[in-house]
């Protein structure tokens, strides 16, 4: 794993850490290992069988930056949870992608090259795709400005700050599991 990928865990929380006065990440040495062991816990109970396996929760997440598309799916190894992930570099390639992926859940940025998020909800909207999938918008944009501005569109697409808030998202995953029991 690249120190990039630390860096970003530290900041959506996965990993606790702290800042020095000089502006350098510290990790504590305990919660290190604690990360650790919950990952290797997590592995080890979904490979004894805990009963069948729902179908996978499909997933695609349209984000341009590189490390934040790593972050994405190394969180969503270390959950062990069924999931099928598709991940799109830039608002024209994910829309292409969204018609021959068909996800359960689409978690996009709204920033992007090509074709930006806002769009993307609009064309989804016009072609009633938005009934048939969950939306997850995850920006570093002020929130309530983004939500009004959604609104405006459709309503029901839940907006999430950044740094990516990766339980909000796993708890998210977990109900549409329960949903393909």
């Amino acid at each position: 794993m690249t120190p990039r990928t630390v860096q970003l865990w530290a900041d959506s929380g996965i990993l606790p850490s702290w800042k020095t006065p000089g502006g350098h990440r510290r990790y504590s040495l305990k919660e290190v290992r604690r990360f650790a062991q919950d990952v290797r816990a997590e592995t080890s109970n979904t490979s004894k069988g805990q009963g069948e396996m729902p179908d996978p929760v499909r997933v695609q997440i349209i984000e341009d930056e590189h490390s934040l598309q790593r972050l994405y799916a190394r969180s969503f190894e270390s959950w062990q949870l069924p999931v099928e992930l598709r991940q799109s570099m830039d608002g024209y390639q994910g829309l292409l992608e969204l018609g021959q992926f068909e996800p359960d859940l689409l978690i996009l940025d709204l920033n992007l090259p090509n074709i930006d998020g806002f769009s993307i909800i609009e064309a989804m909207q016009r072609q009633g795709v938005l009934s048939q999938l969950r939306l997850l918008v995850v920006t570093a944009l002020d929130v309530t400005w983004v939500q009004s501005r959604i609104d405006d569109v459709v309503s029901g697409i839940e907006v999430l700050p950044k740094p990516i808030p990766f339980e909000r998202i796993r708890s998210t995953v977990e109900q549409l599991l329960e949903k393909n029991r």
